[in-house]
């Protein structure tokens, strides 16, 4: 049903554009007809006033500044200059000028993929411009500049038919032009089947081959590039390729949870295969032990790091790939979405001249993350921050980010050592996993450093638990120990497909709440089977729940009791302390996420 209704709002915009123009949108022709500046239209500054994305005087500053640049720079790219707008707002202003429609969404997976035989991708992509319907009259094209009437004309040519555009965000054309252009691939492929790739004829990517752009015909090479590029555009964190006895299952990690996205025919696995662990520059040649690599590349101008993991099992090696995309950078501390008496209270900590702060949590909770937010938000001219990592994910600008090589020899515990020999004020260590680190950490907070680092527990008081496992004693514990950190990643209902529900009062008590406390709040569920927007799974994007644990008197005099969690989980309970499942209850009220989604994300021992 959402996909029938998305294809009908593409026709229901494409019908009122033509009704608007009176037939054809040609191009060059129709936009010297039709000029703003010929029929006295609205300059695009008048429209964004009028749809109050900017006040007058924030237009008039705009056109000053425009004036003594010498008019050469356009009033759209100022106020973009200046973060009055964001870019959506100018493409929507430019709709409207041009009389065209825009859309924020379109029917990605209803696209005919042979709408593009005749076009590459590194066009359509250069270009942002993808065909999205055929008929009668012409072809419906989407595009993200309005104002690139050389490439409308191009398509005309190419296609022989008359173009209609729609303007959509940068982001949607670019998830249309990897949908339709795999599905282009996948038919080409069932037509002529896969190749046997000679291993010898198979080349690896340099680091400035962008992948998008990746045309090579072999088929092995494609199918490769073909899933990384979709793993890159559906956000995926993870890929997944496992051989079982009858084929090879693709799956992406979206969100936190995995679904198979494409099956490869079991003839092909070893070439496939061999491509990957060429690109990641693996030993080709041995299948017998696991092996680690790295690929750099680029996907549409975006650079990303992809981590190799080939693991022999019994019917052939497993890869496991970690997308890291580097264009994305570092999220601003005070945009993580931790609630504000939380935030306040780590800010607190990770000021502190000297101690340990930590942040605990399952693999891809958020850790890194967080903590890479919290070096830059501290981070300044006098400060001596130093980090050593197993990797280094995220390339952090002022910061001296060490590299963990145990095949070297440079272990946590040995790079730890002589990073304290560079006078460092603030230390970073990926996390804290043997005894070793552990005392070196807890010597380095003793000697005036502030130490920052990651523990593997469930919940906040387990981490006293863990640490007194390692070897470090109760009374290093309360002297050293700032605070504790735990984050969950918990995914949003989606925003286009969610359906209003109601709880019993039993099943809202699981969460700790109230009918009292939900009165008047409106409450989602996931829709089954999603739309098109979520991938048909129900859920869109992921928000962050948080437990704080601050070191105060109670807590240090229960830990020189007892290193037992559970109790000292109830004393900071009982002191107010806010845990993972108020916060994840907090986000169910205000309908970002769903119950059944916040009881998975919060299952603790309350």
């Amino acid at each position: 049903m959402e996909k029938i209704q998305a294809v009908e709002q593409v026709f229901s915009a494409l019908d009122k554009a033509k009704k608007a123009k009176g037939g054809e949108d040609t191009g060059v022709g129709q936009w010297t007809q039709t000029s703003p500046q010929r029929f006295g239209r609205k300059t695009l500054g008048e429209i964004l006033v009028e749809r109050k994305k900017i006040t007058e005087d924030q237009l008039r500053e705009a056109l000053k500044i425009q004036q003594l640049r010498g008019g050469s720079q356009k009033v759209g790219a100022i106020l973009l200059e200046s973060e009055l707008i964001e870019q959506n707002d100018i493409l929507q202003g430019l709709a409207i000028q041009l009389e065209l429609p825009y859309l924020e969404q379109l029917p990605i997976n209803d696209i005919d993929a042979d709408l593009v035989r005749d076009l590459s991708i590194s066009f359509c992509s250069q270009n942002l411009v993808v065909p999205v319907s055929r008929d009668a009259t012409g072809v419906t094209v989407a595009v993200n500049d309005p104002l690139n009437l050389g490439a409308v004309d191009d398509l005309r040519l190419i296609l022989g038919n008359t173009i209609f555009r729609v303007v959509c965000p940068k982001q949607t054309i670019e998830s249309a032009i990897n949908s339709v252009f795999e599905r282009q691939d996948m038919s080409r492929e069932a037509n002529q089947g896969l190749v046997n790739d000679e291993t010898d004829d198979l080349a690896g990517l340099d680091g400035a081959t962008d992948l998008l752009h990746d045309t090579e015909d072999a088929p092995v090479r494609r199918e490769v590039s073909t899933i990384i590029r979709r793993a890159i555009s559906e956000k995926a964190s993870d890929i997944h390729i496992e051989p079982f006895e009858d084929r090879v299952s693709v799956r992406f990690r979206v969100d936190g949870g995995l679904r198979e996205v494409r099956t490869i025919p079991k003839k092909y696995q070893a070439n496939v295969t061999t491509r990957i662990k060429i690109l990641g520059k693996l030993n080709i040649a041995e299948s017998r032990i696991p092996q680690d690599g790295r690929i750099s590349l680029r996907v549409g101008g975006r650079d990303c790091d992809v981590r190799v993991s080939a693991l022999p099992t019994k019917f052939g090696e497993r890869i496991v790939m970690r997308i890291l995309d580097k264009s994305s950078g570092v999220r601003e501390l005070t945009a993580m979405g931790m609630p504000e008496r939380i935030f306040k209270a780590f800010e607190a900590l990770i000021h502190s001249k000297h101690g340990i702060v930590l942040v605990t949590g399952p693999t891809g909770s958020g850790k890194t993350s967080t903590l890479s937010s919290s070096l830059m938000h501290i981070n300044k001219p006098d400060v001596n921050i130093i980090t050593v990592e197993d990797p280094v994910e995220v390339a952090l600008p002022g910061v001296g980010q060490v590299e963990v090589n145990e095949k070297a020899g440079l272990t946590f515990a040995a790079g730890l050592r002589s990073i304290l020999r560079q006078d460092p004020d603030v230390v970073l260590i990926g996390e804290i996993r043997d005894s070793e680190t552990a005392q070196i950490a807890v010597q380095a907070a003793m000697t005036g450093h502030l130490v920052l680092s990651t523990l593997h527990t469930n919940d906040t008081a387990s981490s006293v638990t863990r640490l007194a496992d390692l070897g470090v004693e109760p009374f290093q514990i309360t002297t050293t120990v700032l605070g504790v950190l735990a984050v969950r990643l918990m995914r949003r209902v989606c925003a286009s497909c969610r359906e209003l529900t109601t709880h019993t009062p039993e099943e809202l008590a699981l969460l700790g709440l109230t009918p009292e406390r939900v009165a008047g709040k409106k409450l989602y569920k996931a829709r089954v089977n999603g739309c098109s927007s979520c991938k048909n799974v129900g859920y869109a994007g992921r928000a962050g729940i948080y437990e704080l644990l601050v070191f105060e008197d109670a807590v240090r005099q229960q830990i020189v009791k007892s290193v037992d969690g559970a109790s000292l989980r109830k004393i900071a309970m009982g002191r107010g302390m806010t845990t993972l499942r108020d916060s994840a209850a907090e986000r169910f009220v205000n309908g970002e996420t769903t119950l059944d989604e916040a009881l998975h994300k919060t299952q603790v021992d309350e």
